[in-house]
Formats: structure tokens, sequence, C-alpha cells
């Protein structure tokens, strides 16, 4: 396999046919437009790092970094990047693919003095990051689907959210450049309810209400308030992490798991940690 390394939106464009290619034949769906160009060719933060492999002319592997930005409560910025779409086409899949792939990106984001690297890597590639590349999980949690066990009627409140943020924790930026980038394939919603419920959340094509941060001082209530949103927005079910769900004082032992993944925050230290990160699906959309 040999691997090229493109680092702009103008190279990612020409070769965005074969990699839907790719994407085809390793996870049997073609990917979505909007949200590839919102990553690679239209990301405010800058261009993506992209290692190909190639058999001749056939793409057959992938890996992307794409560049992020977190901001603290002091409102120091931690720009790092993002691992995304790793492909390999079936008939070369193997460690030793995979290696020349991932250290490509890795070298070339070390090269550029990035501290760090975050990804939610899936069950098969999980124990590779970590034993080739020293990639360290900082959150591990299920996914479930919730479904209020009794009538809801909607909110008494609703109010918009300023931002896509919860907490003076370190996370996504307070600015609107953020918001309307991250909103533009599925628009996120960032709402107060009740006057209780901070919650950071999406509809989904299939009317899921997808919960990316809540927060509340009344997890007694919070689950009744989650429900009347649910009501609110017409959804058929609520998803969310365990993490989430213990939050708002709900018991995921009793909720149904979203199929058998596991999602698995993890950073890769270059030349420094990540500061302490709020847990927030806004990082990527992994689900």
């Amino acid at each position: 396999m040999r691997v090229t390394l493109i680092r702009s939106a103008r190279e990612a464009k020409s070769v965005f046919e074969a990699v839907e290619r790719l994407f085809c034949s390793t996870f049997g769906y073609r990917p979505d437009r909007i949200a590839w160009s919102q990553f690679y060719f239209a990301n405010p933060y800058g261009d993506a790092i992209v290692a190909l492999g190639w058999n001749g002319d056939q793409l057959v592997g992938h890996h992307a970094l794409v560049p992020h930005v977190l901001t603290d409560a002091n409102g120091k910025a931690y720009r790092y990047y993002l691992a995304m779409s790793l492909m390999l086409h079936p008939e070369y899949r193997g460690f030793p693919a995979f290696y020349r792939l991932v250290a490509t990106t890795t070298e070339a984001a070390r090269a550029e003095g990035a501290p760090f690297i975050l990804g939610f890597p899936n069950k098969n590639s999980y124990a590779l990051f970590q034993r080739a590349f020293g990639w360290k999980t900082l959150i591990e949690t299920e996914l479930y689907n919730w479904h209020p066990t009794k009538p809801s009627g909607p909110p008494r409140s609703i109010v918009a959210l300023p931002h896509l943020r919860l907490t003076d924790e370190a996370g996504p930026p307070r600015d609107e450049t953020y918001r309307q980038w991250r909103s533009l394939a599925c628009p996120y919603h960032a709402e107060l309810v009740n006057g209780r419920l901070a919650v950071i959340y999406k509809i989904e094509c299939d009317t899921t209400l997808t919960v990316l941060d809540v927060l509340t001082e009344r997890p007694e209530a919070a689950a009744d308030d989650l429900g009347a949103l649910a009501t609110y927005a017409g959804a058929r079910q609520v998803r969310m992490t365990g993490v989430h769900a213990r939050t708002i004082g709900l018991d995921p032992a009793t909720m149904e798991r979203h199929t058998d993944y596991r999602l698995r925050l993890c950073y890769a230290p270059l030349t420094d940690h990540p500061p302490s990160i709020r847990f927030s699906l806004l990082l990527s959309d992994v689900f």
C-alpha cells in the first residue's frame, strides 16, 4: 500500500469520489456529503490532515485528523485534532495498513506542534490505537434509548441558551462561528427546560432526541423535564450516554441499550495532555 498525505480542502475535494467509494465498500452506505463538507471543506479552524492508502489507482485506505478548538474557563484556546474516518477496504485490512495510515497522520500533527489528538475509536481499532500509539481513555460509556414511563405534557417553559456550552469547563468555543459550523448538518438546540434542566440536543431524522450534554441542580425532577421536552419536540425516544443518564438521575440498568456500541473518548498526547474536558458529544457526531 502506497500512502500519500493531503493537507488542503482543495486536495480533499479532488479525491472525494474515491473516498466515497471506499466508504461504501467499508461501511455499506454512502457518507453524508453535508457532514463531510462540514469537517473537511468548510472547517473554520483549518484544513484536515488526511492520509490516503493506494493500491495502484484504487483508494484502499483513509485516515484523517480534523482541526478543532477547545477553550477553558480562562479563555485559553487549545487547538487540537479529532481523529476521524479510519477506513480500510475489506481486502486490505490488517495491522500494517492501519499502522501506516495512523502513523502518517500522527507524525504530521506532531510536526505541526499539535498538543494532543482526541478520538472515539470503535471496538475494532481501540486496542490497536492503545498499543501502537499510546492512546489513553478519558471516558468510556454505553449508549441507551429511553422511553418515558409515564405520559408527559409539554414543558411549562423553554428558554434558548446563548451557547453550546453548559459550564466553564474546557469545551467548545462560546462563539457563533462554532455554533453555525456544528449545526450545519443537523441543528443543535441549547435550551433551559422548566427553569432547571439545561440540555443540548439534536433531533435525528428518525425523530430520536439525542442528548449531547445535560446539567441540572434538580436531578429528582430532570427525567420529567426531559420527558416533557421530548413530548414538545415530537420525539419517539431519547438517546443518551450512561454518563448523561446518571447526571439526571436515571438508572442505566432500567434503560434499553442502543446496540452493543461503547463510546470511548480517548486521547493521544503529542506535546501535552488535554485539559479536564466537559464530556459532551459536541466533540464528534459519533452516533
